[in-house]
C-alpha cells in the first residue's frame, strides 16, 4: 500500500478527529489486532461474534499509527490518532475507494453464482504473462474483503481482478461503487442464497446490478448458454462479449472430451474466437471449468494476450483447493467439493461423479445447503430425487436438512439400508470408513459453514 496521510483518512471518511494529531502517515489498513503492523490503521470493525473496539488497545499496542472508532471512550492512554465516524464498516470502504481512485488500473469485477473464484483464478494467471495484476486473495469477495484488497494496488498495478459475492440486495451495487470496475463478468445464474434474495429473479437482479454502474465504454462478459443470462442480453446497454458452447458466442469452445491422462482427468475442447482456434486442455474433473475458462478468455483476448499463450497458461493452471479436489484414500477415491454447495452446484457435482466413473461403486457425502430460506426442503429433496435415481450406491448426509436428501432418496426407492443420516461429522467419517471399499468413488459436497473437509481429516487420523 503506498502511504496516506491522517489528514486524507479523516476526509475520506468523513470523520471527526477525537483524539491525537493530523500529522502523521499510515502505511497500511488492518481489521484484526491479531495480525496488525506498525504504523497500519485499525478498523474497529463490529460483527456477529465479535466487536473490534474490544480489541483497540492491543492495536495500539502492536504499534497501530491511528484507528476508526464508532465509539467514543471517556480517555486514552496513547498518543495515536483516534477516528470517530458513524459507521466503520462504511468508513472502510470510503477509504478503499478514495485509496482505488488514485490509480488507474483496468479494473474486471467477476460475479456470478457459481465459478466466481476459479474464474478470477484463471483471469489473474493469464495477466500476469503480460501485466502486473492484483487480484482478489482467496475468496475475500465481500464487503469487507473487497475494501481490503483495494489497498493492495500500487502505482505499478496494470490490472485489478476483483471476484464480487453477495447475499443480500445492494452488496454488488455497493462493491462496484468502491472499486470502479471497467469489465464485469457474469458466470451464470443458479440457485444460492435464496434466504435472502426469496427468488431466483431477484438473483439475477443482484448479479446485474454493477452492470449498470459500468462507464459507457465498459464491457459485460455473458453466458450465452445460461437461460437467466441470455435473457438480458437486448436490455444491456453496454459492450457485450459473449461465452458458451452456442454457436453465436463471441467465444466459443467446441469439441469437448473429457479423458483421462496418466492419473489425472482431462479436458480437451477447441475455442473459437472469430476465426483464430485453438485446443486447450484443463486437468480436473468438471466439464463446467471450461466455462470459468471461457469467462476469462473472453476477457483477456481484449487486452492483446494469443490464444496460444493462454492455453498455455490454463495447461498448467491449478485448480483452488476444495473444488473437486481428486485425492487417494488407499485404492479409494475421494473428490473433495466441500468449499461450497447449492443446488446448482450439487446437481452439477453429481452428474460429474456419474460421467466421470462409470464403472465404480459410487458413494455421495452431502452436507446441508445453506441459506435457502423457506425453500430449502423442496430443494434438498430433489437433490435426493437425483441420487435416488442415479447409480450411486450410498448416501450420507450430515445436518438438519440435509436429512431431506435422505427422506427423498427413501422415498424415491433408494435402499434404505445404504441411506445414513448424521448431525456430526466425525460419526459420518466413521461410517464412510465403514461404507469404503477399494476403487470406490466418493463425493463430498456442503456448504462452506458446514466444513465437509474434516471428514477427510477424520478419516486419515483413523488410518
Amino acid at each position: 500500500m503506498e502511504r496516506l496521510t491522517i489528514s486524507e483518512v479523516i476526509r475520506a471518511v468523513r470523520g471527526e478527529l477525537i483524539y491525537g494529531s493530523h500529522r502523521g502517515e499510515i502505511t497500511g489498513v488492518s481489521i484484526d489486532s491479531r495480525t496488525i503492523k506498525k504504523g497500519e490503521i485499525f478498523f474497529a470493525l463490529k460483527g456477529e461474534r465479535f466487536d473490534g473496539h474490544d480489541f483497540l488497545e492491543q492495536a495500539i499496542e502492536k504499534g497501530a499509527k491511528a484507528a476508526v472508532v464508532s465509539r467514543k471512550r471517556k480517555k486514552f492512554t496513547t498518543k495515536i490518532a483516534i477516528i470517530k465516524v458513524a459507521h466503520t464498516l462504511t468508513a472502510l470502504q470510503e477509504l478503499a475507494k478514495f485509496y482505488r481512485q488514485k490509480f488507474n488500473p483496468v479494473v474486471v469485477g467477476v460475479t456470478g453464482s457459481n465459478g466466481k473464484t476459479t474464474t478470477k483464478e484463471m483471469l489473474r494467471d493469464i495477466l500476469l504473462e503480460k501485466y502486473k495484476v492484483v487480484a482478489t486473495p482467496g475468496n475475500y469477495n465481500n464487503i469487507v474483503g473487497l475494501p481490503l484488497t483495494l489497498f493492495e494496488i500500487s502505482p505499478d498495478t496494470e490490472f485489478l481482478v476483483l471476484e464480487m459475492g453477495a447475499n443480500h440486495a445492494g452488496e454488488i451495487k455497493r462493491l462496484a461503487e468502491i472499486s470502479l470496475p471497467q469489465i464485469g463478468v457474469i458466470t451464470n445464474i443458479g440457485v444460492t442464497h435464496l434466504q435472502f434474495f426469496r427468488c431466483i429473479s431477484n438473483v439475477l437482479s443482484a448479479k446485474m446490478e454493477f452492470v449498470q454502474l459500468l462507464p459507457p465504454r465498459g464491457k459485460v462478459v455473458l453466458n450465452i448458454d445460461d437461460f437467466h443470462l441470455k435473457g438480458q442480453f437486448k436490455r444491456i446497454k453496454r459492450e457485450i462479449i459473449s461465452f458458451g458452447t452456442n454457436p453465436q458466442a463471441d467465444v466459443r469452445a467446441s469439441d469437448v472430451v473429457a479423458s483421462r491422462s496418466g492419473r489425472k482427468e482431462k479436458l480437451s475442447f477447441t475455442v473459437h474466437v472469430g476465426r483464430d482456434r485453438e485446443e486447450f486442455n484443463l486437468y480436473c474433473l468438471g466439464c463446467y471449468n471450461i466455462y470459468n475458462a471461457l469467462a476469462a478468455i473472453s476477457v483477456a483476448k481484449e487486452f492483446g494476450i494469443s490464444l496460444p499463450l493462454m492455453a498455455n497458461v490454463l495447461r498448467k493452471f491449478k485448480f483452488p483447493k476444495l473444488r473437486m479436489e481428486k485425492l487417494k484414500y488407499g485404492e479409494a477415491i475421494i473428490i473433495n467439493d466441500a468449499y461450497n454447495a447449492n443446488p446448482t452446484s450439487v446437481k452439477a457435482t453429481l452428474s460429474e461423479l456419474i460421467s466421470s466413473f462409470p464403472s465404480q461403486r459410487k458413494i455421495v457425502v452431502l452436507g446441508d445447503m445453506l441459506e435457502l430460506g423457506r425453500m430449502s426442503r423442496k430443494f434438498h429433496q430433489e437433490i435426493g430425487k437425483i441420487v435416488a435415481t442415479s447409480p450411486i450406491h450410498s448416501l450420507v448426509t450430515v445436518g438438519e436438512d440435509a436429512r431431506f436428501v435422505a427422506q427423498a432418496a427413501r422415498d424415491w426407492g433408494m435402499e434404505r439400508s445404504n441411506i445414513f443420516s448424521f448431525k456430526d461429522k466425525k460419526f459420518a467419517s466413521r461410517k464412510l470408513k465403514e461404507l469404503l471399499k477399494p476403487k470406490d468413488a466418493v463425493l463430498i459436497k456442503g456448504s462452506r459453514k458446514m466444513g465437509l473437509e474434516e471428514i477427510i481429516k477424520y478419516l486419515s487420523k483413523e488410518m
